[in-house]
């Protein structure tokens, strides 16, 4: 059996960090590496505790919460230097089980540099305990990230996976920058484009045990803006090493830019044309003269943004359909 880390990133987890551990420690041939970001709750004593027990746990503490992705960077360095096959990322609020890791394992070993523990595998939503807007949220996002990259995989955004050591090494992990859940996006994408052979399984995730959701305001806009800023830089990356071989996918990069660009300013266009003197219908024009200087002004840059977000979700659309057609270059097992 290949040698295995599992990764815990954890802030304020003393109350079921370890359950998880004691289910992973079950198995043989995997270790634990939490990476504890300074919890208040003393998290990290508790770990501490454990590992006079037995030599299969480790600890890194960091002085404070510097955020998701950083801490599994640090945690896949630790596990590189000690020459791990695999390594796992898994949340330690008990919304992972343990009981799926044999699964995933089961399907590293066919090959994948990739295995993503997935919620929505095969048309289904195997998720306990969320309401219907974190849900929608949920979905949404996968579907937003995966049609912008062109990726074909149904959890995109999932925090359940496992990696290979030779995965982590071809896409250079000291460049990933991302730091939240658009960290899961990014290094997916990067194995993806790397040409890696990227996997699934279905797994149940279920609502955290105990503590706080980790999603932000912060976070969410990182998710939002990172599928676009891959998408573009890997049309520049790759002009500067001369990669032919992506010349279908860039053309679709460079045509869904073109038409977002021509969506928002043909309906910034149509809207401010609309909401003139020139309109036909003259209410407008005769309302236009009952209002102060700048309320009509406010009013005509408001029927402005109305058009433009009519416009451009229509855009959107066909550049989402545009972005999704045969993006995807990584093997998909």
């Amino acid at each position: 059996m290949k040698k295995t880390l599992v990764i815990i990133p954890t802030f304020n987890e003393r109350e079921t960090l370890p359950k998880v551990i004691g289910s992973i420690l079950k198995r043989e041939g995997f270790d634990v590496l939490v990476v504890d970001d300074g919890s208040p709750d003393g998290t990290a004593l508790l770990v501490k505790e454990m590992m006079s027990e037995g030599g299969r746990i480790s600890l890194i503490e960091r002085p404070g919460k510097l955020g998701l992705g950083t801490a599994y960077v640090e945690g896949f360095k630790w596990g590189l230097e000690r020459n791990y096959d695999y390594l796992v990322e898994m949340d330690a609020d008990q919304s992972h089980d343990p009981d799926d890791l044999p699964l995933i394992i089961k399907q590293m070993d066919k090959g994948p540099g990739l295995v993503i523990g997935s919620r929505y595998l095969n048309g289904t939503i195997s998720v306990v305990g969320w309401d219907f807007r974190r849900l929608l949220m949920s979905k949404f996002g996968n579907f937003y990230a995966s049609r912008t990259l062109g990726l074909l995989f149904t959890d995109l955004t999932g925090g359940y996976r496992c990696f290979s050591r030779e995965a982590l090494m071809s896409i250079g992990i000291d460049k990933l920058r991302s730091n939240g859940y658009a960290f899961q996006i990014e290094t997916a994408y990067r194995v993806a484009t790397a040409g890696i052979p990227v996997g699934e399984v279905p797994i149940i995730f279920r609502e955290r045990a105990s503590g706080e959701s980790k999603m932000s305001k912060k976070i969410i806009r990182e998710a939002v803006i990172l599928p676009w800023k891959l998408r573009l830089g890997r049309l520049f990356d790759a002009r500067n090493s001369g990669a032919s071989r992506d010349i279908p996918y860039h053309f679709r990069t460079i045509t869904g830019f073109l038409m977002t660009f021509a969506g928002i300013t043909g309906g910034l266009r149509l809207g401010w044309w609309l909401s003139t003197e020139r309109n036909i219908i003259d209410i407008l024009h005769e309302f236009k003269l009952g209002l102060p200087a700048w309320a009509w002004v406010s009013m005509k840059i408001g029927l402005s943004a109305f058009f433009a977000a009519l416009f451009l979700s229509l855009v959107f659309t066909a550049v989402i359909a545009v972005f999704a057609g045969g993006g995807q270059r990584g093997k998909k097992e």
